[in-house]
């Protein structure tokens, strides 16, 4: 595919060294027993992440309640970079070391959390310093 649209023949290239957070997920607990707290704990996790793939035509709307639920959760789960308070919706979820993908459904893992290299801060530092002695 030409992504400059002028037929230059530029493809989109692979990022290099991506760091993924470990391999867990967030599901559904097939142990919960209060599911009346289900469709509350869906919206909440899709309203603060990504659902758009669980709609109709996408590529994970061909999952059952399950899924959809442990889809939800997952993202949400992911997007707070798997912090361990993240997955548990009021006891309706729990973590896995199993990836939950399914079919042409990917339940994803969250890039690395972005640090700065130690190279480049003092730079920054002094770049700043400068600055912040001109405004003075």
């Amino acid at each position: 595919m030409d992504i400059s649209g002028q037929g230059q023949d530029k493809h989109l290239v692979a990022a290099k060294n991506v760091q993924y957070l470990p391999n867990r997920w967030c599901m559904l607990n097939p142990n919960a027993t209060d599911l009346s707290k289900l469709a509350n704990n869906i919206d909440y996790a899709c309203t603060f992440s990504d659902c758009t793939s669980l709609g109709y035509g996408s590529s994970c709307n061909n999952l059952d309640a399950i899924g959809n639920a442990s889809y939800a959760f997952n993202m949400f789960y992911q997007v707070q970079n798997q912090l361990d308070l993240s997955c548990d919706f009021e006891g309706l979820a729990m973590v896995t070391n199993r990836n939950l993908s399914q079919g042409t459904c990917n339940f994803i893992i969250q890039t690395g959390k972005y640090s700065i290299s130690h190279k480049v801060l003092p730079g920054i530092v002094v770049l700043l310093s400068g600055f912040i002695f001109l405004l003075l």
